[in-house]
């Protein structure tokens, strides 16, 4: 599917059927013969247009001479839809950019695009598609922080629970959190490597204020990173610290369990004595029975009130 957006003169998008110069075209799974339309249009490589529709695709920068096309590929965070528990991945958005066009290729439907088709960034021109590109890839960034900061919050509210109750549905949250901000550090390291490539070259032929707004994306990456691993140790010191507790409280748990099996192993003997064929104490009295009662009693007293002292129970 193809949805073309150009600019009105006040800056406003809409929507047309034409691809014409200074459009953005946003393929959304395209077939072979949307993407050979997209290729005899704007002129951009088939390599890029398959590059943007592998789902394993690493995120990167790069330039193609002979078609005068860039090609940014980066990672973006959603959420994943097959999780039980709230959990996020990261899925790569391919950016394709040449003096007249910009073309943005991915397999399923972004809540992100939507946001420039509404013309909800005021800076998002497809006239001047570089600038188009950073724009989009600023907006990934800011969201990266904004999921992280969900996480934060889904972060404390299990580690409430767990005050309280150590149960294992809290316990998979946690882990689908830090499974969440594995995937959030690996794509935000990757990300930088892609602005950094950018900058360093000034590949886009980037203006100094269109470098200052560069530099502005690369800070909130750089804050995103911060953010996750800060986010990241906290949940592996939480983990640790829970499965320490849960440890203790099983130790516990033995202890208790064998000091009582002790205690209670004590009538057993006692009677036991007094159930064997040979003499023993009182044991031709009537009333025997009391006697032996009163000596498991008096020595599980005593046994029970030294575990006290040495705190088994």
């Amino acid at each position: 599917m193809l949805n073309i957006y150009k600019a009105r003169n006040d800056g406003s998008l809409h929507e047309t059927k034409d691809i014409t110069t200074g459009v953005w075209i946003n393929a959304v799974a395209p077939n072979d013969q949307e993407r050979a339309l997209i290729m005899k249009k704007t002129g951009i490589p088939e390599s890029f247009l398959l590059y943007g529709l592998d789902p394993d695709e690493g995120a990167r920068f790069e330039y193609d001479d002979d078609y005068d096309a860039n090609l940014i590929i980066y990672d973006m965070p959603t959420v994943d839809i097959n999780a039980t528990n709230e959990s996020y991945e990261t899925i790569p958005l391919a950016m394709i950019t040449n003096k007249n066009y910009i073309v943005t290729i991915h397999n399923d439907s972004l809540p992100l695009l939507q946001y420039f088709a509404e013309g909800k960034d005021a800076g998002f021109n497809p006239r001047d598609s570089d600038m188009a590109a950073m724009h989009i890839v600023y907006q990934i960034s800011v969201s990266y922080l904004s999921y992280l900061r969900d996480l934060n919050k889904e972060r404390v509210r299990i580690e409430h629970k767990l005050q309280k109750t150590l149960r294992n549905d809290e316990l998979y949250g946690l882990m689908g959190i830090q499974r969440s901000l594995v995937y959030f550090m690996m794509s935000l390291r990757t990300n930088r490597i892609v602005l950094d490539t950018i900058h360093r070259g000034n590949q886009l032929h980037l203006s100094e204020d269109d470098l200052d707004y560069l530099d502005d994306i690369t800070i909130e990456n750089q804050q995103a990173i911060e953010m996750a691993q800060i986010s990241n140790s906290i949940i592996r010191e939480t983990a640790d610290t829970y499965s320490s507790v849960i440890n203790n409280n099983m130790n516990g748990v033995m202890k208790f369990l064998t000091s009582y099996s002790i205690i209670l192993t004590i009538p057993t003997l006692v009677f036991s004595f007094y159930g064997m064929n040979m003499k023993l104490p009182v044991a031709d009295q009537p009333w025997s029975w009391v006697f032996s009662i009163i000596v498991s009693i008096l020595i599980g007293c005593v046994l029970g009130i030294q575990f006290w002292r040495r705190h088994f129970f």
